[in-house]
């Protein structure tokens, strides 16, 4: 009698299996086909927007901050810079007439001296040519070894 009664539970849960798929695809028959095509158009649409809105954010912020930052670099050049050290500099500044020397760490910023004689942008080019034709010459080299 155990095996009989094992058949019939047996049978019992394999038609519970199938009535409820076979309920389920008749349901889903009914339904309308998403197209995935539809779907890809209303992400590209959705993306579309989130980006827009980005740029117009990131165009205000740099709106705001231009004029902030604009009234404090009124009558200020950076001349030239030399780098020292990992966070120390040695800088060039035009303030009004005067140009300044200052020595920039990460802490603090001196005066190291006031210019008689201002540098003119011909040193600094000059200076600035020196170094690329001294990096394309060392870029040859490397290059032919």
């Amino acid at each position: 009698m155990f095996p009989r009664q094992a058949g019939n539970y047996l049978l019992g849960c394999c038609l519970l299996w199938v009535i409820p798929v076979h309920s389920t695809y008749a349901q889903e028959s009914a339904r309308p086909v998403i197209s995935p095509l539809a779907t890809l158009g209303k992400l590209a649409a959705a993306l579309l927007i989130v980006l827009c809105v980005f740029w117009v954010f990131a165009r205000i912020m740099r709106q705001v901050q231009g004029h902030q930052a604009g009234g404090l670099q009124h009558g200020l050049q950076v001349i030239s810079t030399l780098s020292v050290g990992q966070r120390e500099r040695v800088m060039v500044v035009q303030v009004g007439d005067e140009q300044l020397v200052l020595g920039v760490t990460g802490t603090q910023i001196n005066t190291l001296h006031v210019l008689d004689t201002p540098l003119t942008d011909k040193k600094v080019e000059q200076d600035q040519t020196d170094f690329r034709q001294k990096l394309k010459s060392a870029l040859k080299t490397r290059v032919g070894v």
